[in-house]
């Protein structure tokens, strides 16, 4: 049946074009029509002037030899004047004893010119002349109407199939090209949606965001930035796809709570972002909780009664002094969420303020001066020691990190370490720590004084670069150090990001001569089975531990017990933020291998750790 059509619809466009032919040479005979009409009337036109200046006594022979060209033409469709012949009887019957009439009308004017006795014959005549002149012109006049009303039926004839063959593409293809109309739209409004969930990714949202914003300045906006408290470790204890149900959950919770001028998104991981309206700020919370509330029940029923907290930034646009683009609403809601993760303030939701603002701008003022800092050498690494608790002698350090401005300002490591963190820098400011310590051990090697093992950090963005081991080796050993002399830490929170990854970084550290430490053990959600698995050299055990262990027996027994348990892995324990001398003896007689805190020393300068190691016994290495 469609190959009947295709060939149907061939046939149909051949015709179509054959009719296109007919028309347009129809097209060119009528307006040659125009022409011929034109001239005939010339000749009638003409005919009469001569005659009025034969009458007259002033002949004009030039106008008998126009005339004489133009009847030629108009007789044999030859002439320079390129009139065509036309198929009419009656213009031609007319036309061919218009000719004869002007022979005979010739005849008498040249007998008038040599006597006037013959002017009332050739009047006569003169007029009879007009007489036919004017049925000729009527005689094609006639004939161009008719080819114009054929020229006419034929356009109709041709708008009517083209007509019928956009009858016969729609008849066909109607439902097709509604169907990729649909398609079309689905893709399109797929396109910058986040696949798990279904909302906004960060640029769409962004678009849309700006939208509603540009098109309603008379009505106030609030922008949210959400995420929730130990999302990862739900993904890990529950499984990354509990965790995917959990987020579409959420996703479709704020889809029902969005008004006609509301969006949101899924920037990544569990962050959401969020762009109501409102009349007053407590509507916003009411709404905000339901959604949130919602959410913890669910997870709460449906998780073997697992909690999930919700943190919470709005940036209201009415509270921004400068006019902020969506980005700008979004870094401020984001910096308050950051209060409520760090716990500045109490509570799940924390709006933008003008002491968040003034917060905000010096964290400004630092990113944008952190570049040229590092350039200057402005940051300087701190030595905290670690001590033997049997001996009470040092046996190694930790090296830390100030930032000392060139006006003398010294900038602490809770305000430019996360700045670091945000813009993804960290990993430049950690090689630049660790490579003034190699510099620095490198010196103290060369003017023949005594060097204990320093502990370096690194951030879990390292963890992600393919050159992180290659890059440190080719430190260390650009400066020629033993490698007994460097301990790489890294917080227990990498365990649960990449563990193959993590697990293989250690296997490469170790083999290229460097310790390994976890550092703060315990603060997240790491376990003993977990570093049992991993080959690593040394366990900073974390201060939360010990901030009541006079007091408290079950934190005694879970130190007790790490330090036993680890022993026999041969890693070496590392008690951190210790300050009280009752809270040493303990570890003493816990076996702790190293005791770390302002009990024994505060973090201190190069110079003044060099000091030191110059002045007091050390620990056997």
């Amino acid at each position: 049946m469609k190959r009947r059509w295709r060939y149907a619809l061939f046939g149909f466009f051949v015709g179509m074009i054959l009719l296109g032919c007919v028309t347009l040479q129809s097209i060119h005979s009528v307006r040659s029509h125009g022409q011929l009409i034109n001239y005939v009337g010339i000749v009638r036109g003409a005919t009469q002037r001569l005659v009025k200046l034969e009458l007259a006594d002033t002949p004009s022979d030039e106008l008998i030899v126009y005339l004489d060209d133009i009847l030629e033409n108009l007789t044999t469709g030859k002439g320079k004047y390129g009139l065509a012949l036309i198929e009419d009887r009656d213009y031609h019957l007319r036309l061919e004893e218009l000719d004869q009439q002007w022979g005979d009308l010739k005849e008498l004017l040249y007998a008038h010119r040599t006597d006037a006795a013959v002017a009332p014959a050739f009047l006569d005549k003169s007029e009879q002349y007009f007489d036919l002149a004017n049925q000729t012109v009527f005689a094609a006049e006639a004939y161009s109407s008719r080819q114009t009303r054929d020229l006419t039926v034929l356009i109709i004839l041709l708008f009517v199939g083209i007509l019928a063959v956009w009858a016969v593409f729609f008849r066909f293809n109607f439902k097709e090209m509604l169907h990729l109309k649909s398609a079309n739209q689905d893709l399109s409004d797929q396109a910058g949606r986040d696949p798990l969930t279904g909302a906004y990714d960060l640029g769409r949202f962004q678009r849309e965001a700006q939208l509603l914003l540009d098109g309603a300045a008379e009505e106030k906006y609030a922008l949210f930035y959400v995420d929730f408290a130990d999302f990862k470790y739900l993904n890990d204890l529950l499984g990354y796809a509990c965790g995917d149900n959990i987020l579409k959950r959420y996703a479709a919770l704020l889809s029902a709570d969005m008004g006609d001028s509301e969006v949101f998104g899924r920037i990544n991981a569990d962050n959401f972002v969020i762009l109501r309206q409102y009349d007053a700020k407590r509507h916003l919370l009411q709404r905000q909780r339901y959604v949130d509330a919602q959410i913890v029940d669910y997870v709460y029923t449906t998780y073997q009664k697992q909690s999930l907290p919700v943190r919470c930034g709005i940036c209201c646009v009415e509270d921004t002094v400068e006019q902020l683009k969506v980005e700008g609403l979004m870094d401020r809601a984001n910096f308050a969420r950051g209060d409520v993760k760090n716990g500045t303030v109490s509570g799940q939701y924390c709006f933008y303020d003008e002491g968040i603002r003034r917060r905000l701008f010096a964290q400004k003022a630092i990113e944008s001066s952190m570049a040229d800092a590092l350039k200057a050498h402005e940051f300087e690494v701190y030595y905290q020691p670690k001590v033997d608790p049997k001996s009470g002698q040092i046996a190694c350090a930790e090296a830390l990190v100030r930032w000392r401005r060139a006006d003398g300002t010294v900038i602490p490591p809770d305000q430019f370490i996360p700045v670091f963190e945000k813009n993804r820098t960290i990993p430049l400011l950690d090689r630049y720590v660790f490579e003034e310590v190699c510099i620095w051990l490198r010196h103290m090697l060369d003017s023949k004084k005594r060097v204990l093992p320093v502990s370096v950090n690194v951030s879990r963005m390292q963890f992600g670069g393919a050159d992180f081991v290659p890059a440190y080796t080719a430190i260390r050993d650009k400066y020629h150090l033993p490698p007994q002399l460097l301990e790489i830490e890294f917080t227990e929170t990498i365990l649960f990001e990449n563990w193959d990854q993590l697990s293989e970084i250690v296997d490469d550290l170790q083999a290229a001569g460097f310790s390994c430490a976890i550092d703060d053990f315990g603060k997240g959600y790491s376990s003993l089975s977990t570093i049992k698995n991993l080959s690593i050299d040394v366990l900073k055990i974390d201060a939360l531990f010990f901030r009541d262990m006079v007091h408290a027996d079950k934190d005694r027994l879970i130190v007790e017990g790490i330090i036993n348990l680890v022993r026999q892995f041969g890693i070496v324990t590392v008690a951190e933020g210790i300050e009280d001398p009752q809270q040493v003896e303990f570890l003493r007689r816990a076996g702790c291998d190293l005791i770390q805190g302002y009990v024994f020393y505060r973090p201190m300068p190069q110079p003044e750790y060099e000091a030191l190691l110059a002045s007091v016994p050390l620990a056997a290495n």
